[in-house]
Parts: C-alpha cells; sequence; structure tokens
C-alpha cells in the first residue's frame, strides 16, 4: 500500500484539487473557465494555479475562443485521461474498491 500511495503523490493529480478539475473535465470533454470555477467554487486565482501545473504535466490544455467575447476553454488531454485512469487503479487499491 505504501508503493502506490508514493505514486499517487508523484502524480500532479494526487491533489485534490487537481483530482477534481480532471474527472469533471473527463465527463464534459471541455469547459469554460468560469464554468469549471463555478462548478469547483473555487476562486479565479486558485483555479489558474492548478490549471497551470495540469497544464504543465500534460493533462489538460487551455486555450480561448471567441464569440460575443472571448473565452478560456480547458479540456482534457488524452494523457490525462491515461494519467486519471491510474490514479483512480490506486485509488481503489488503496481503499479496497475492486
Amino acid at each position: 500500500m505504501l508503493e502506490e500511495l508514493a505514486r499517487l503523490s508523484r502524480s500532479p493529480l494526487g491533489n485534490p484539487t487537481r483530482l477534481a478539475i480532471a474527472l469533471y473535465l473527463l465527463s464534459r470533454e471541455r469547459a469554460t473557465f468560469v464554468s469549471l470555477r463555478k462548478a469547483l467554487k473555487l476562486t479565479a486565482g486558485n483555479l489558474e494555479f492548478h490549471l497551470k501545473t495540469l497544464e504543465e504535466a500534460g493533462i489538460v490544455r487551455t486555450y480561448y475562443g471567441f464569440g460575443r467575447r472571448p473565452r478560456k476553454f480547458v479540456e482534457i488531454t488524452e494523457e490525462g485521461i491515461e494519467e486519471l485512469r491510474e490514479v483512480l487503479k490506486i485509488l481503489r487499491e488503496v481503499t479496497g474498491d475492486d
């Protein structure tokens, strides 16, 4: 169990807020920055901090789209989906949920 917890602690998704971001995006593929911030009840600065970490790890990508006004979008990457699957597998192993 210690080995699994060590693997989890090395993952960017080992942080509860970043894990929540990835789970939210997995069910939607992408979201606006504002909708993500509101859904997770985060400040803009806190969300930006966590997104930067996830983007540097290749788990999410952010980009701007234009409609009536510019909007920042966030989407989970294929690498992010794989990392999320691995983290969920570790959590199931640690908790005994198979």
